[in-house]
């Protein structure tokens, strides 16, 4: 039965509109003095008439002047200086009516107005307030529609101090209208927002650093839990050198706060970072041997098998690194397994490094950090290769000691086997002519992720000698 004023009404069916309104406005202007002689009626003639000049003036000032150079002003408040304009105009028309056509003075006019202004300024106190905050947000712009901000407050007039985030989604004269989380809309006052401690959340060329927390059992090797809580906060995507990290906070409910640190380009990029690292946190900690706290004291661990690898295993990784057979049972009692969840960094570009990674089970992914927009403005890791069962990945390290070269993330439930330095140092220095055998894998590894060939000459001699000097060879 009603029509619902909310749809969109298409843009020619408004111009008629227009149209019409302005031709019976004009019309009446013209045919009411024709009806009768009366001062009066002339005289609301001459107020329609001039009311749509002004009304149609004020439209053309505003299309061929203001849009254009407004349109692309970076403020606070998109518009809200067209606004302004707007009104500031409107008030020199009606003020000019009130004396060429009405002939009122307006210095009369506010002389005896003047208690009744005062009336009208106390009853719109609010109004005014929210206005003259709404100007003062504009001239000074702290944020704009699409921040991410964080608002501290007497936000709703009660006892206390409230928190609000939310994303700008409207700033008008009056309010400032806020997206929430949960989609909610909440609508502010300015006056409120003045008055409030603001935090923009998101710039687009900064980064934010974000913290979380957990709390672990006090053991005496507090810091193993701390170096392996880190290595595995490696997988959130970052920039170098904004590492993640992990430092002793505090202590509460009988155990130690570990906080963890890491940086976040953006709200949304630094919330589901913060979700990533908690449950990492309640995933490897425990994982680990290490006892999250609780109101009812330290949480039970879930046991988690350590089956001793097989001869076959054992055989299928010396022969991949080209070592004799007689090595399987030199290497099988330091090899270990590392169980990984999806999102958990293994290695991290630049970091120190002395062992070789085996995958087992699962898939995991040489990456890089890149910054997108798209589903939000964030890091993101671009995976650069993937890395399946059977492959391996870290020898540099594991032969010659020099830092990572690249960061490997678990893209999903994965199982590594770790042969560190220890491994090989017996054996080597047993057999030192195996050496050669080394050298070659460090030379197949490197032609086949090297896009040119690169001159043998003196790289063989280098990595030979790089070899020696990290084992001890002499």
């Amino acid at each position: 039965m009603f029509r619902d004023l909310r749809e969109r009404v298409s843009a020619p069916r408004r111009m008629v509109a227009w149209v019409l309104l302005v031709l019976l406005l004009v019309a009446a202007a013209f045919v009411l003095p024709h009806m009768t002689p009366h001062p009066a009626v002339h005289r609301a003639a001459d107020v329609i008439l001039w009311s749509a000049l002004a009304y149609g003036a004020v439209r053309l000032v505003s299309f061929l002047l203001l849009d254009p150079l407004l349109s692309h002003r970076q403020t606070a408040t998109p518009g809200f200086a067209r606004d302004l304009i707007v009104v500031a105009l409107y008030l020199v028309a009606a003020g000019g009516m009130l004396r060429e056509v009405l002939q009122v003075s307006l210095g009369q006019l506010l002389g005896t107005g003047a208690i009744a202004a005062a009336v009208v300024g106390l009853s719109l106190q609010e109004v005014l307030g929210n206005l003259f905050a709404g100007i003062s947000l504009h001239l000074d712009p702290a944020f704009r529609e699409g921040d991410w901000v964080e608002i501290t407050g007497n936000l709703r007039g009660g006892p206390g101090r409230e928190t609000l985030i939310g994303q700008v989604e409207a700033m008008t004269w009056r309010t400032v209208q806020l997206r929430t989380e949960n989609g909610d809309m909440d609508i502010l006052p300015n006056r409120v927002i003045a008055q409030a401690v603001v935090t923009n959340l998101y710039v687009p060329s900064g980064l934010h650093r974000r913290t979380a927390k957990v709390i672990v059992e006090p053991r005496p090797d507090l810091h193993a839990a701390i170096d392996r809580l880190t290595r595995a906060l490696a997988g959130l995507p970052h920039h170098p050198p904004h590492y993640p990290e992990v430092v002793v906070h505090s202590t509460d409910m009988g155990g130690a706060v570990l906080e963890m640190r890491f940086w976040a380009l953006g709200f949304r990029h630094g919330r589901q970072a913060t979700f990533q690292a908690t449950r990492l946190a309640a995933t490897v900690l425990p994982r680990e041997g290490f006892r999250l706290m609780g109101p009812h004291g330290p949480t039970p661990l879930v046991a988690f098998p350590e089956p001793v690898p097989g001869t076959a295993l054992m055989g299928d990784i010396v022969r991949e690194l080209g070592l004799p057979e007689h090595w399987i049972e030199d290497l099988r009692p330091h090899l270990r397994r590392r169980l990984l969840a999806p999102g958990e960094g293994v290695i991290r570009a630049g970091d120190p490094g002395n062992s070789l990674f085996a995958v087992h089970r699962g898939t995991l992914q040489v990456v890089r950090a890149e910054e997108r927009q798209d589903p939000y403005t964030g890091l993101f890791w671009k995976p650069l290769a993937d890395l399946g069962p059977g492959q391996w990945f870290g020898e540099a390290s594991l032969l010659t000691g020099a830092p990572r070269n690249a960061t490997v993330v678990a893209a999903t439930e994965a199982e590594v086997l770790e042969l560190p330095k220890e491994a090989f140092e017996a054996s080597l220095k047993r057999e030192p002519e195996l050496l050669d055998r080394l050298v070659d894998l460090m030379e197949r590894r490197e032609s086949q992720a090297a896009e040119v060939p690169l001159p043998k000459e003196g790289r063989r001699s280098q990595w030979a000698r790089q070899v020696r000097v990290w084992f001890g060879l002499g």
